[in-house]
């Protein structure tokens, strides 16, 4: 027998159901499932406190990011991450369900439930953790997606840290095999069909070691290299007082081979020192230091006060100035003393550092409102680690294989901002975002920003359009697991230049007067941006 509702009644009824709170309905569905639907509790694979499990290879769900949660979540229902016991279990949820689940995990304090096993040593995978392989095998550090620590940068990048071994071994494994998709522009299974399967445990074996922590509660200090002093100020190494030469009674001795200028690495380029070179003595500590400063240049204790903006040396120069075709670091430091157009003038390394935090980093908009002085301990310490990779590479060699960005011959269809646009938005906004504001995790910007106030001004280098075209081609995306046709390169770079940014430190009082004493030519857009920034 039918039995009628009254419309009044009905609507009575339908207010109470849904009047139970969604993070209630999460923490049920959680803790105790739904056995009138046969949906299992998370509880029973990801453990109660969200920490994942190591015997069955659970994830940690606790404290990760709700809209990463939510997209898993959707890919297991409709069938683009097959999974025996997801699958069903996500197909009988409803779409508020699912992201009120996500919500629930995300907002649970951060736990990890993992364990390294017995017998491996989690420091093993730390280099590529950290470092990556860049001359070897264009392969990134996982920081520079992951972020620092393994914390996780959005909804794109998950965190890495506290993940149980066994889950993390898996899913290499699962994206090598193609078993699991949808992560953006196929990453993942370009990186690790880069990594054998020693080096795919050795990575999981480092992350799951770490502490667990919320992104946006972490204030990432430094992952290695030098602790910072409190102020950028030259102290002298020791207080004595150094004693009267004494006459030479012994004859010159040669102290050793000096490493080959030249010596070819598989690309033919020159090879710095291997970062585990460095000396152990006071000079080695101030090289460590410069290489902190250079890849943490804008929240470093030391360099941040002069940077105006969310920038650092290795967003230009990758691999810490290391890569050739990157603007490696041990080609400029044997190009200068030059004469530079730009100056005006012979520029000595010291005041090309200087240049990088004048344009680069428009030092005008930091806290102290220039760039460090010559003497002062941030280009003390940037000018040693230069000195440094450049160890052994010829002096005065302006024309090293591997310097600056290799020239981007103009295509017939020259370029096109609008053109760009749709480069941009298919293969970059994934990591800068969609508006070019760039991506952080904690304190640190793990994708800088490519226009607006908060990016280069119009007196850096990479204002350029076939500046940024040379780089884009060779360089990005990171680690090249797709390559830009050269015409995508030109037209990204268009679009990313016909977008404002801070002003020209030379700037006269008027833009006509500025363009014509320092820009010029049809690759410099100053003056003329032709697309306005959404947050502007």
């Amino acid at each position: 027998m039918l039995i009628r509702l009254e419309p009044v009644i009905l609507t009575l009824l339908i207010g109470f159901a849904t009047a139970v709170p969604a993070e209630e309905t999460a923490k049920r569905l959680a803790i105790l499932g739904d056995s009138e639907r046969g949906i299992e509790p998370c509880a029973l694979c990801h453990q109660a406190n969200g920490g994942g499990s190591e015997a069955i290879g659970a994830p940690r769900l606790a404290g990760m990011n709700a809209r990463y949660l939510t997209r898993q979540i959707e890919n297991f229902k409709n069938g683009h991450r097959p999974h025996s016991v997801m699958q069903p279990w996500a197909e009988r949820l409803a779409d508020a369900e699912i992201a009120a689940l996500s919500e629930y995990f995300a907002a649970l304090p951060p736990a990890s439930n993992a364990k390294v096993p017995d017998g491996m040593d989690p420091k093993a995978g730390e280099w590529l953790a950290l470092d990556g392989d860049w001359p070897g095998r264009r392969l990134p550090a996982c920081r520079q997606c992951h972020g620092p620590r393994g914390i996780g940068v959005g909804q794109h990048f998950p965190a890495l840290a506290g993940q149980p071994y066994n889950y993390l071994v898996r899913q290499l494994a699962a994206w090598t095999t193609g078993e699991r998709t949808g992560d953006p522009l196929d990453m993942m299974n370009a990186v690790n069909a880069r990594l054998s399967v020693a080096e795919t445990q050795a990575v999981a074996a480092f992350y799951a070691s770490m502490p667990v922590v919320k992104a946006l509660d972490v204030n990432v200090e430094s992952e290695h290299g030098a602790v910072p002093p409190d102020a950028d100020a030259m102290r002298p190494l020791t207080s004595s007082i150094a004693p009267a030469p004494m006459a030479r009674t012994t004859p010159l001795v040669h102290q050793g081979e000096v490493p080959a200028g030249r010596a070819p690495g598989t690309a033919g380029h020159f090879e710095p020192p291997a970062r585990g070179d460095k000396p152990d003595d006071e000079f080695g500590a101030v090289v460590a230091l410069g290489e902190a400063i250079f890849t943490q240049t804008d929240r470093h204790a030391i360099s941040g006060k002069y940077v105006g903006n969310d920038q650092v040396c290795e967003g230009c120069h990758l691999d810490a100035g290391r890569l050739a075709d990157a603007s490696p670091m041990w080609a400029a430091w044997v190009a200068y003393p030059a004469y530079r157009d730009k100056d005006r003038q012979v520029s000595t390394i010291v005041e090309r550092i200087q240049g990088c935090f004048k344009y680069s980093m428009n030092a005008q908009a930091s806290e102290v409102g220039h760039p460090p002085a010559a003497e002062s301990r941030t280009i003390h310490a940037l000018a040693s680690y230069l000195y440094w990779l450049a160890t052994g590479a010829p002096t005065g060699d302006k024309a090293m294989s591997g310097r600056g960005y290799p020239p981007l011959a103009e295509t017939e269809q020259g370029f096109d901002p609008t053109r760009g646009a749709a480069v941009y938005a298919d293969n970059c906004a994934i990591c800068h975002g969609a508006d070019g504001e760039g991506v952080d995790a904690g304190n640190e910007i793990v994708f800088p920003p490519l226009w607006g106030a908060r990016s280069y001004n119009w007196g850096a280098g990479m204002h350029m359009i076939n500046t940024a075209a040379a780089f884009i081609k060779t360089n990005m995306p990171l680690g090249n697991f797709l390559e830009l046709t050269d015409q995508e390169a030109w037209d990204v770079a268009a679009f990313m230049n016909a977008h404002d940014r801070p002003q020209d430190p030379r700037f006269t009082g008027d833009v006509a007067e500025t363009a014509a004493q320092f820009h010029g030519g049809r690759f410099d857009v100053y003056g003329k941006p032709t697309i306005q920034s959404k947050s502007e």
